[in-house]
């Protein structure tokens, strides 16, 4: 949700290894930019870092332990189903860490949180020295083979099946590097020209014939195209990065900015509609779909600064009492808005119908 948890994660924080980073970024990256509120699964983690549930269990409990982490408001998972909800961890980033505290606490402030301060988010620690392997520095003993003697030549040996056939590579024994007979052996050597254009398993076959990597077929676009719907929603998301939109979804909702840009919008009111509120603090869908609702709405009402005469209804509109008023709706086929009772089309598409 934010980019300051997972920057702090990938450059400041006091870890041990690359596992205990890995598993901070990806929390960082479910974090809002004061760290609360990450509840990443740890299958999701696992998945990540490439490692084993159990390990991201041990290094989980380890980092709270040493303070990097601490179990947060719980109540921010609460709509997942208790069989399957995961713990919510709070980021313990130092206070004197943020570039700006002021935009935090801000944040914060808007969530209904008090604001962080040096006593909350207090410096962390120096990580502990990395635990030294118990055996480091012993000799290994030598393999054995299938007979249960060690393989001549200090080589490894691969055991044979019952027809003789082995697996991997084999060492027949010592031998000097002009001699033929030493050195490693493959019984099983594989072809020097693989077939190509292989199509991967979770690839679609038609998709997999797809020019210069086109793996998802010619239907998506290879880039996005440039216009000044999409440039704003860029800068849009590079001043916020919570709102950043990408691919399919940030050139659909460009063309209609674009396109309101072009009846009267003016950027500094698209940012206003866009980004002018907060995002919710459980998140049930996606931003892309956040963003585009807040777009249709602000389409069902002219752009701000242009003068419309008032008509009857209108007047009349004003005058009712707010329980009487008709409530304003989006066509289902075009999202122009209207007012009706219930939802539906508006009446140049049900005029189209007929």
């Amino acid at each position: 949700m934010s980019l300051w948890p997972i920057l702090w994660a990938m450059k400041s924080a006091p870890v041990v290894d690359a596992e205990e980073r890995v598993i901070l970024m990806t929390l960082g990256e479910s974090a809002w930019s004061d760290g609360t509120d990450a509840f990443p699964s740890k299958k999701t983690i696992a998945d990540i870092a490439k490692i084993d549930p159990k390990t991201v269990q041990r290094r989980l409990k380890a980092m709270t332990e040493r303070g990097l982490i601490a179990l947060g408001n719980q109540a921010a998972a609460a709509y997942i189903p208790e069989h399957f909800r995961p713990h919510v961890y709070d980021l313990m980033i130092p206070y004197s860490w943020f570039p700006d505290i002021a935009q935090v606490n801000a944040e914060r402030k808007a969530k209904g949180k008090a604001p962080l301060t040096p006593e909350d988010r207090p410096d962390l620690p120096e990580a502990p020295d990395r635990k030294q392997r118990a055996d480091k520095g012993r000799r290994r003993k030598k393999a054995l083979n299938a007979q249960g003697t060690a393989s001549p030549g200090g080589g490894v040996s691969e055991s044979l099946g019952q027809t003789g056939q082995g697996v991997g590579t084999t060492s027949p024994g010592g031998g000097d590097y002009k001699s033929s007979t030493g050195g490693l052996q493959d019984p099983q050597p594989s072809p020097s020209n693989p077939p190509r254009n292989t199509p991967r398993p979770s690839v679609p076959v038609e998709a997999a014939s797809g020019r210069d990597g086109e793996t998802d077929g010619p239907h998506v676009p290879r880039q996005i195209v440039r216009n000044p719907g999409v440039d704003l929603l860029l800068a849009i998301g590079a001043e916020k990065p919570e709102f950043l939109l990408t691919g399919k979804t940030l050139q659909d909702q460009g063309l209609t900015v674009a396109g309101m840009m072009l009846e009267g919008w003016t950027p500094e009111q698209l940012r206003q509609v866009i980004a002018g509120r907060p995002l919710p603090d459980q998140i049930t869908t996606t931003v892309g779909s956040i963003v585009s609702g807040r777009i249709r709405q602000a389409l069902s009402v002219p752009p701000p600064g242009t003068v419309r005469e008032p008509s009857a209804m209108s007047v009349a509109v004003d005058t009712l009492p707010r329980s009487q008023v008709i409530p304003m709706r989006c066509c289902e086929r075009c999202d122009r808005g209207f007012r009706s009772p219930e939802p539906g089309l508006c009446r140049d598409c049900r005029e189209g119908e007929l």
